[in-house]
């Protein structure tokens, strides 16, 4: 995108913290996505697909959080986002995947539904491979779930509008050592703009557009734990 775009990003960023932040202090806790599942998962990635340039090759341990974005009761549709994290000599590499479609456009689009793991994820927004812009995307692997009986997504990779290609697979495993009773872990924090993988970055504008989003919400999160300790 263009500097024009990025100077555009910039107050609509602030905009968006400033309705995050709000949320946030209204709620006591994540604005969004306050209730999830931590997962413990496996990134699978064949060492001659080219997509393999972005995210480490071989089987990597990851984890994962299923969650709801509005927090609807069960049976109203609501975005489903998926957050997947790895590491890289101790540091937090995060991608982040939201319900959507998988068309030239509504692979930009959220799309509520009812069904956690009922259709496909993107990250709505394109990341900075080594090979230029990429969206990465998500869909269910019924066959090798089945076939398994863990539960496997397939991971896509397509230009902007481009063609889908299949280069690897997540699988869910059960919930995360580290988890709390509730099968979360509320102190845990996903931010694909700062821990953005080190092959797998985010453009500027998006920089500009999310992090003050995310900021605002680390931060009354502390203010919520400071006052709970105090």
């Amino acid at each position: 995108m263009t500097g024009l775009g990025t100077a555009v990003a910039r107050p609509a960023g602030a905009a968006l913290a400033a309705a995050t932040g709000a949320l946030a202090r209204l709620r006591h806790r994540r604005p969004f996505h306050t209730r999830g599942v931590l997962l413990d998962a496996t990134l699978v990635v064949a060492e001659d697909e080219a997509g393999a340039v972005s995210v480490p090759q071989g089987r990597k341990e990851a984890l994962a959080r299923l969650s709801l974005s509005a927090g609807l009761p069960r049976g109203l549709p609501d975005v489903v986002g998926l957050a997947v994290r790895w590491t890289e000599d101790g540091a937090p590499q995060d991608v982040l995947f939201s319900s959507s479609g998988h068309g030239r456009l509504t692979r930009f689009a959220l799309v509520p539904r009812r069904t956690l793991l009922g259709g496909w994820f993107s990250t709505i927004m394109p990341l900075r491979a080594p090979h230029g812009p990429v969206v990465l995307a998500l869909r269910p692997d019924a066959m090798v779930t089945r076939v398994t009986g863990v539960v496997t997504l397939e991971v896509l990779e397509a230009t902007p509008l481009g063609p889908w290609r299949r280069f690897g697979a997540l699988e869910l495993h059960g919930p995360a050592a580290g988890a709390s009773r509730d099968g979360d872990d509320p102190g845990l924090r996903f931010d694909p703009t700062r821990d953005a993988p080190r092959r797998l970055g985010t453009y500027a504008w998006e920089d500009r557009l999310r992090a003050p989003g995310y900021a605002a919400a680390r931060r009354e999160s502390r203010s919520d734990r400071d006052r709970d300790q105090s």
